[in-house]
């Protein structure tokens, strides 16, 4: 990086999501999240999922019983601000990603794309893609959000969101009982916030899993799938 750009964020936390799969990605999410440059991970777990073993530096939440997956991505968000309140940047994603090597240097000059953001995606679904340079563009979608793989919220975002009656509703009067859509879900407050919802394009990041644990006939393909991933940044 040039030596005149200033770096934005110096604290982070780093958190993953995950339950049972017929195939397992974690380990590859986790390897792959490590050469991305972030080492301090924590790891919120569906009842039945086994931690790999040889990751012996993440801190581990293993859920008693199944919470769903918006039960526990609002959960696993709120536990990482509350164990790290002063971080800047809350980068949470889902178990079947792989990222570009050495992006954590890039998003800390990067980022943030706006003064106020709701939420930055590093996850760039294929019908979002641009052909532009390297960068963040805004995707204003409302319920109508995609992808909820590789999430970044500011602090500020993070605590808003948490604390977002609308949100905090959803698993009691939301559709599917609440389990699902927690793209529709952050897409939707920042919306009604009127705060702006950044993807990268190209996408720094790449949806692997085979099946979904959420929709079991869903494959990754077309939309669930980024349609380029950067390989290297700069």
């Amino acid at each position: 990086m040039d030596a005149f750009k200033v770096r934005n964020i110096t604290k982070w936390s780093v958190g993953i999501t995950t339950a049972p799969r017929k195939q397992p990605t974690l380990s590859q999410t986790i390897a792959s999240i490590k050469k991305a440059g972030w080492d301090r991970l924590q790891i919120f777990a569906e009842p039945d999922v086994e931690i790999p073993e040889y990751f012996d530096d993440l801190i581990i939440g293993q859920r008693n019983e199944r919470l769903g997956a918006f039960p526990n991505w609002y959960l696993s968000l709120t536990e990482m601000v509350l164990r790290e309140p002063k971080a800047e940047a809350y980068l949470i994603c889902q178990d079947d990603v792989l990222f570009t090597e050495n992006i954590r240097e890039y998003l800390e000059y990067r980022l943030w794309p706006a003064s106020e953001i709701g939420v930055v995606s590093i996850y760039c679904p294929s019908h979002y893609q641009q052909q532009t340079t390297p960068g963040f563009i805004r995707e204003d979608r409302g319920w109508k959000s995609w992808g909820a793989l590789a999430y970044i919220f500011s602090n500020p975002s993070a605590r808003s969101l948490l604390s977002d009656s609308v949100v905090l509703n959803h698993r009691g009067f939301g559709p599917a009982e609440g389990m699902h859509h927690i793209d529709a879900v952050v897409g939707l407050w920042c919306e009604r916030q009127q705060l702006p919802y950044f993807v990268h394009s190209p996408s720094l990041a790449q949806h692997i899993g085979e099946t979904s644990t959420i929709y079991p006939k869903a494959s990754v393909v077309g939309h669930r799938k980024a349609n380029h991933i950067l390989k290297s940044v700069q």
